[in-house]
């Protein structure tokens, strides 16, 4: 596999399939707020997101998140990785997750946090990585 920084150069490569992967489970995403999404993140100080490419070319995926730093530790936090459809299950999510842990060891970052879906398939995809749930974490919001 290949990874190519994913940054406001090359947005425009992921967009229109992150529309149609999302489309196609009942999202409501149009081109102009998936490019707005993405460049939130990968526009921000400290992020470090990627695109993830078969030998063909194809993309198969991307990855996004940034930096946080606190008082006594480095962390990445992962806004969101895709694999798209047609290469789920064939191991390019574990890859991926592979190579991002690399690149924020590299960069002195200790720890990797997220946020995902509490359902079987997410929470197989993540376990078999050694993520576990948080014990001490409980998220809360407000909708308006």
């Amino acid at each position: 596999m290949k990874y190519t920084k994913l940054d406001e150069n090359n947005i425009i490569s992921v967009v229109e399939k992150y529309v149609e992967y999302y489309n196609s489970e009942g999202g409501v995403w149009t081109i102009e707020k998936a490019t707005r999404r993405i460049r939130q993140i990968v526009t921000m100080q400290d992020s470090e997101s990627f695109v993830q490419t078969s030998e063909n070319g194809q993309i198969t995926g991307f990855l996004m998140g940034y930096y946080k730093q606190f008082d006594d530790i480095l962390l990445y936090y992962l806004e969101e990785i895709v694999v798209f459809k047609e290469f789920q299950n064939k191991g390019y999510g574990t890859e991926m997750m592979e190579h991002l842990e690399t690149i924020v060891k590299a960069n002195d970052a200790e720890h990797i946090e997220l946020i995902c879906l509490n359902d079987r398939m997410h929470n197989h995809f993540y376990e078999k990585s050694g993520y576990t749930a948080s014990k001490n974490v409980f998220l809360m919001g407000k909708h308006f």
